[in-house]
């Protein structure tokens, strides 16, 4: 998964492959400020994890969250469960803005317009 990432991403731009606490090191509140950094996560609860730990990030785009066993469809493409919708509203609770885009391009949709 680690070398699709790389090969995936535009030239020039440098992928790095973390763990969360890494993450949590590298990006977290006594990490140097960067201008501009793009972070891929598998799941809204390592959103979480990450946010808790101390990377705060004012916005996040989920996207090819598919379906599963306890997920239901809230946008296209995209599955939750309940667990994971409420992981999403907590951070919104704490100032995240969550839109929803299944691919780049579409128009973004926000997350507390459809589930509330």
């Amino acid at each position: 998964m680690q070398e699709v990432l790389r090969l995936a991403a535009p030239p020039g731009i440098t992928v790095d492959v973390r763990s969360i606490q890494e993450g949590i090191a590298t990006l977290g509140e006594e990490a140097p400020q960067r201008d501009r950094t793009m972070v891929l996560l598998r799941s809204p609860r390592a959103a979480r994890q990450l946010f808790d730990g101390g990377v705060r990030f004012t916005h996040l785009n989920v996207g090819g969250l598919g379906a599963g066993p306890g997920r239901k469809l809230v946008f296209k493409n995209i599955s939750m469960s309940d667990e994971e919708k409420e992981i999403l509203k907590s951070l919104v609770r704490d100032g995240v803005r969550i839109t929803l885009q299944t691919v780049p391009g579409e128009q973004c949709v926000d997350f507390s317009s459809l589930v509330k």
